[in-house]
């Protein structure tokens, strides 16, 4: 079973609720060779609320529709 998004891009982002969890989804297929990475800006994310990696591109929010 693959757990991609609909637009095959990762979902990385803080809680919007719970600023201590972050979310990290949707690695099935390539998503491993990018684990090093995504480990630092889930830990940047979680201590200390920010990352200087460039993450808009992988905000839930670009699935809320308005």
């Amino acid at each position: 079973m693959y757990t991609n998004t609909p637009d095959e891009h990762f979902v990385i982002s803080v809680h919007p609720n719970h600023s201590q969890v972050a979310i990290g989804a949707g690695f099935s297929g390539h998503g491993f060779k990018f684990a090093s990475v995504v480990g630092e800006i889930l830990a940047d994310l979680v201590i200390n609320g920010q990352t200087n990696h460039p993450i808009d591109l992988f905000s839930p929010q670009r699935f809320v529709f308005q």
